[in-house]
């Protein structure tokens, strides 16, 4: 027997979009009002609420959505909490899960599914503390150190519960809100030069360098993330999206599962 943990953040005609993408749309087909029967269409960018980004993204031989194997989408993995080592504009190295893995008594294997809990689901639409520009401007998000670990230890997919697993000031985020100086902002937060940490020729360098080797990331998680039963454990994680020809992204469900 199985306890199953629902990692998805809710989807619909509301959702926050990206800031790159348009608002998601969805249309009615058929409604009770003039017919026996409910059904919607959707017009929307996949990369908008919880989903996992294939190889093809950024990688032009790399897997389609449909071309993911399943256990590149299912295995034993850890769901770490590291939302006590990195705040605003944090910069995740290995050292924050080594440590809070050590912290939990777990151990972080070769070929682990890994989900990163930082605390910034709380500032999704959802969420008791709900900011938009907090939530995709001012999130944690990856070293080049992680990324060259996340290739070494072979995770098929991290997932985490912020809008992109890279940094946002390692996107085209870092040139949005001129009035606000974001760059500026990080440096304050941080104490060093925007420069030293993220550095130009090192821009969106997690998917420039993992989803070429296959490894995929699952974003915008949310749900039971924080769920005693889930956070700082070894469980078994699912990430299943459908079976799309040529997607470069798509929806999934993304669940835990525990063993009782």
């Amino acid at each position: 027997m199985v306890e199953l943990y629902d990692l998805n953040q809710p989807w619909g005609a509301n959702t926050w979009p990206w800031p790159y993408f348009d608002d998601p749309e969805v249309q009615a087909v058929h409604r009770f009002s003039k017919d026996v029967n409910h059904s919607l269409k959707i017009n929307t960018a996949m990369h908008i609420g919880t989903h996992i980004d294939a190889p093809l993204h950024f990688a032009p031989e790399g897997w389609d959505i449909s071309e993911i194997p399943l256990d590149r989408l299912f295995g034993e993995g850890l769901v770490l909490d590291i939302s006590d080592k990195v705040d605003e504009y944090g910069i995740i190295k290995p050292e924050h899960c080594t440590e809070a893995a050590d912290e939990a008594d777990l151990e972080i294997k070769k070929g682990d599914f890994l989900v990163l809990y930082t605390g910034w689901k709380e500032y999704f639409q959802t969420g008791e503390e709900a900011n938009e520009l907090k939530y995709f401007a001012k999130h944690p998000g990856p070293h080049k150190e992680f990324t060259d670990w996340w290739i070494e230890m072979d995770f098929p997919w991290v997932g985490n519960d912020t809008p992109a697993i890279e940094h946002p000031l390692n996107t085209a985020i870092r040139n949005y809100r001129q009035d606000l100086d974001l760059p500026g902002e990080m440096e304050a937060e941080l104490g060093e030069p925007i420069e030293e940490v993220l550095p130009d020729d090192e821009w969106l360098y997690c998917h420039k360098n993992a989803l070429p080797e296959n490894l995929m990331m699952v974003e915008n998680l949310g749900g039971d993330i924080d769920h005693p039963e889930v956070l700082n454990e070894r469980l078994h994680l699912a990430s299943f999206p459908w079976k799309w020809d040529n997607g470069e992204a798509a929806f999934c469900r993304t669940v835990a599962f525990k063993d009782l």
